[in-house]
């Protein structure tokens, strides 16, 4: 008989092991995941506090609004397709338009990229570097926007009337 209770306690300390064991590995798993986690966001927060954009100047046509906005942050812009352009009709509201490479309707195209002093680029073309002027169109067509506002790829956005 004792030795019944002697293997049913060693049994029972073996599992008492195993399950530490396991819920140890899943807090570690869990700790990790959190920490990647954290560890992405301020990498994005840092992106959004670097990254500043103002216009230095807008005219709108015949459904066609130009506009020459300035990188004056310190985050490089590199992907246009992550870029949005609102733009407010009063009477309607905001509309969307996205990144094409060819002009049309319902989106904005890249006209040029120049350095601030309007010549041309000279580091890492077709990305948007601090102190660049990024010349952009937008056709539209049915509003008559008022405002535009530009977004970022990391959702730093900034309001104009036009």
């Amino acid at each position: 008989m004792a030795a019944a209770s002697l293997i049913a306690t060693a049994l029972g300390i073996v599992l008492i092991l195993l399950t530490a064991y396991f819920l140890a590995g899943g807090a570690l798993s869990a700790i990790g995941v959190v920490s990647d986690a954290q560890r992405d966001t301020t990498i994005i927060r840092s992106k959004m506090l670097g990254t500043s954009v103002s216009v230095l100047g807008s005219s709108a046509g015949d459904s066609l609004l130009y506009v020459e906005i300035l990188n004056d942050g310190r985050e490089p812009i590199r992907e246009m397709e992550g870029i949005d352009v609102y733009l407010n009709d009063p009477a309607i509201g905001w509309s969307i338009f996205t990144y094409s490479q060819a002009p049309g309707t319902g989106h904005w195209s890249l006209v040029r990229i120049t350095a601030g002093d309007y010549s041309a680029e000279k580091i890492y073309t077709n990305q948007w570097d601090p102190g660049e002027i990024l010349n952009m169109s937008i056709s539209y067509s049915g509003i008559n926007p008022n405002y535009f506002k530009i977004v970022t790829a990391n959702g730093v956005g900034a309001l104009f009337p036009v």
